[in-house]
Order: C-alpha cells, then structure tokens, then sequence
C-alpha cells in the first residue's frame, strides 16, 4: 500500500513540474520573482497532493481492517457452526450407543433363558434315564396364590375340585372296540399305533418349535396339542412347557396358571418337580418371596432326591442371602 502512495505522489509531482514547462518555453526566460511564484504555487500543489494521499491512505487502512475484522466475523461464524454439528453428532452417537447396550443386554437375557431352557431339558432327560423321579404324593400340592389377587378360599377350593374330580392320568389314547365282526385284527392293532404316531410327531413339532425360540407360535402349538390329545402320554409334557414358555417370555402370571395345571390336571407326571420349581422360580421374578419359599420347600419334601429339588435348595438359599 505504501508503494502505491509513493507512485502516486511521484506521478503528481512530475505533472505539476511539467505543466508551467510550456508557457516558459514560449515566452522565454522568467523573471526571479516569476519562478519563486511558479515555485510557491508548485509547493501548495504538492502539500495538497500529500494530503489527499494521506486521506486515501487513511482510507485504505480503515478498510483494510474492516476487511479483516469481516474475515475474524467469519471464521467464527464457521467456527460455532461446526461445534454445533460436532456436539449434534456426539448426541446421536450417544442415542445409539444406548440403543445398542439396551439390545445387547435383551439378547443376553434372551440368550440365557434360552441356555436354561436347554439345561432343564437335559436335566430331564438324566433324572428319566437315573429313575430320580419318585412317584407323584396322593397329597394334592397347595400352589400359593399370587398377591395382586386376594382369594383366601382357592386352594382349599382347589383341593376340593381335585378330591371330587380326580385329574386324568397320563395314558395313549384308547384302543377302539373290538366288538364289530366286521372290524378285523389288523384295524385294531393299526388305528393306535397310527394315533399314536400323530401324537408324537405334533408334540415332536411343537417342541421344536419353542426349542428355536419362537415363543409365540410355540405357544399356540402346545395348545392345540392339549386341545386334541389331552389324554395323550405327551399331555403333561405339553402342559410343563406351555408354561416354560410363557416364563421364558416373562408372562408369568399366565406361567404359573400353566404350571399349577401340571400339578393340578396332571398329578402322576414326571414334570410335576419341575412345574413345582418353575413356580418358585416365577414367584420370585415377581418378588413374591413368601410364595416363592413356601412350593420351593415343598418340592424339597416332597421330591428330596430329584435335580428339581436340589435346584429349590439353591433357590432358597439366594433368597436368604438376599434378606427375605
């Protein structure tokens, strides 16, 4: 800037120096008082040029800084501009990282119920083949009532409908009579085996169905298993794990109305221990320690030896180390 002020000062200079040039010339040599004049005049020229410089000079500063000062105004502008979007992303990725732990903690549970379905399964299968199972009490079980619905009188209710209607025990389906002349040996023999094929292979379904963890549809499965063969061998069986799966599914007010017809309507199956754990087990999830306590020690009394009972006794034991 300061080289531009210079020229131009130069340039005025020399304009002013050159424009008397021409009438001297013409009219020959001054006179001194002539050219101390010219001189004078060319002095005021020059101090005016000079300050009108210094006017544009000024000028030019002025706007140089208000350019700067536009360009600070600016990158600030941009500055504030990215904080927010950085501070709007860090949000969001806090959302989602919320939302994953929150899937990551419901496939684990999912995961877990799974593995402790599977045990159980297992557990089962080694009590059938050990002969563990002891015979079912001719004593009905008292299952304790939930506490969101007050009814004192239902289990003597209960023992009342049990002694006057005794439940059916598990056993394949009848044999069809053999009175009709026209029926020969070959029917006979063939109709249960082949009831008794559709039997398994719907409970078979149904099992395999709830084993994958579809739960919904498990359910429905398992009862329109009951609903058509409700004296089938497999009945109790259907009955215990239409119950697993609504504990599975944390419906446990609905799980323990299917466990307790395992004892109810099925007294003489080898899942009753088990409906009778899984009912401490649901009265715990619900924090109904009293109940939970009361079929957990009954299960102890009434099957010692079996992994159900074993199971009851860890149960419990968590539950007085938790205070209650």
């Amino acid at each position: 800037m300061n080289a531009v002020v210079n020229a131009l000062r130069s340039i005025g200079l020399a304009a002013l120096l050159t424009l008397p040039a021409a009438p001297a010339l013409a009219q020959g040599a001054l006179t001194p008082e002539q050219l101390t004049l010219r001189v004078e005049r060319l002095t005021e020229l020059s101090q005016r040029t000079e300050s009108k410089l210094g006017n544009v000079q000024a000028q030019l500063k002025q706007l140089s800084e208000d350019m700067s000062r536009l360009s600070r105004l600016i990158d600030n502008r941009a500055m504030l501009e990215m904080i927010q979007l950085v501070d709007n992303l860090s949000e969001e990725i806090s959302q989602l990282n919320g939302a994953i732990e929150q899937q990551g903690f419901d496939i684990d549970e999912i995961k877990k119920r799974q593995r402790e379905l599977y045990l159980d399964i297992d557990r089962r299968l080694r009590d059938l083949e050990s002969g563990a199972m002891a015979a079912a009490p001719s004593q009905p079980i008292t299952v304790p009532q939930v506490a969101t619905t007050p009814s004192v009188e239902t289990p003597a209710a209960s023992q009342t409908t049990q002694s006057s209607t005794p439940a059916p025990a598990p056993a394949p389906p009848p044999e069809p009579a053999a009175s009709s002349s026209q029926t020969t040996t070959a029917s006979i023999s063939a109709t249960p085996s082949v009831t008794q094929s559709e039997e398994k292979a719907a409970y078979q379904a149904a099992f395999d169905t709830l084993k994958e963890g579809r739960y919904k549809k498990a359910k429905t499965e398992l009862k329109a298993f009951l609903g058509k063969f409700p004296n089938s061998s497999y009945a109790g069986n259907a009955q215990y794990w239409l119950g697993e799966a609504h504990y599975v599914t944390r419906n446990f007010d609905q799980g323990i109305t299917e466990f307790q017809k395992v004892l109810e309507t099925y007294p003489n199956s080898n899942k009753v221990p088990d409906a009778m754990l899984k009912l401490g087990y649901t009265f715990y999830e619900l924090k109904q320690f009293p109940q939970a306590k009361q079929i957990l020690q009954d299960l102890r009394q009434r099957y010692p030896k079996s992994t159900a009972s074993r199971l009851a006794a860890k149960r419990l034991d968590r539950i007085r180390k938790e205070g209650y």
